[in-house]
């Protein structure tokens, strides 16, 4: 992310969570953050993709630590799983998201275009734990994942509050996470509450975009080629061209790939295109997995 878009999303989240999203007007942010009112329209059309911008960089955030974490090991371990669960905690923690949802009314979260993008957020996060859960604990809770799945993370949530009123605040999140895991080891055999049936369409969707990831990938790269070019860079240039003929080979060399998707993202740092080279990572790693 460029430093101009930093800054407005930085400031835009101290003042959300301090003055609440409501109160908070544009104005108030092309202040904090020392910008004109045309530099913030260059980057978003209101303040409601703004929060969603900073919604979506911590999701990211999320996905590529999850990712990291994944390389090299297999899908069944467990304890993979759980820091990958904690990840989502102790980044929401870092960017203090439990106090940018607390600054939100109930007419804030009713405008449509925000509550769906938050129904999605939320969509695809039990959608991840279902499919963790039939990973690490075997096909046999395929029919109930999506019941065990919502009752993990709400044995988390739950859990972490009292933990929390009651001062415990000591007690690390992974050992809630183990202690939720267990719990839902425990139960199996029954009629599943949540079935696989009611999620059809969104699981449908997920795999379709999970079969064309080589293609995102590779539309990514080239809706960047005029970004690139106006960058008058020579090195990203070339690794700009080396991706995309890896890419469009029936034999791409993933290894070199992954070194040069590693340099080009140290090219794009502080550029504009800079969260673009993040999601293009993202984008790999989802590859990766897909071609394991």
């Amino acid at each position: 992310m460029n430093k101009k878009k930093q800054q407005i999303i930085e400031a835009a989240q101290i003042l959300f969570i301090k003055k609440g999203f409501s109160v908070t007007s544009i104005q108030d942010i092309l202040d904090a953050a020392n910008i004109s009112k045309g530099t913030f329209y260059n980057y978003f059309s209101s303040k409601t993709e703004c929060l969603m911008a900073i919604l979506s960089f911590i999701k990211d955030e999320v996905i590529y630590n999850r990712q990291q974490l994944a390389i090299g090991k297999p899908a069944s371990d467990k304890h993979v799983f759980v820091k990958q669960i904690a990840a989502r905690f102790h980044i929401d923690k870092k960017h203090n998201l439990m106090a940018l949802f607390a600054s939100l009314t109930s007419t804030d979260t009713a405008h449509q275009e925000l509550k769906e993008f938050l129904n999605q957020q939320y969509l695809k996060e039990v959608s991840w734990m279902a499919e963790r859960i039939c990973e690490v604990f075997g096909e046999g809770r395929r029919k109930q994942s999506y019941d065990d799945a919502v009752t993990c993370f709400g044995t988390i949530h739950l859990t972490s509050k009292v933990l929390m009123d009651i001062g415990k605040t000591e007690v690390p999140i992974e050992e809630t996470i183990y202690f939720s895991l267990k719990k839902i080891e425990q139960t199996g055999g029954q009629q599943p509450f949540l079935k696989e049936d009611y999620f059809l369409a969104y699981q449908q969707n997920k795999n379709t975009e999970d079969k064309n990831i080589k293609k995102q990938l590779q539309q990514t790269l080239t809706d960047l080629e005029a970004n690139v070019k106006k960058l008058k860079n020579k090195k990203l240039a070339y690794y700009q061209k080396f991706l995309l003929e890896q890419l469009t080979s029936d034999n791409p060399d993933l290894f070199l790939m992954e070194s040069v998707i590693s340099s080009y993202q140290n090219a794009v740092q502080d550029t504009d295109i800079e969260d673009k080279g993040r999601y293009i990572q993202i984008l790999f790693m989802q590859l990766l997995e897909e071609e394991k």
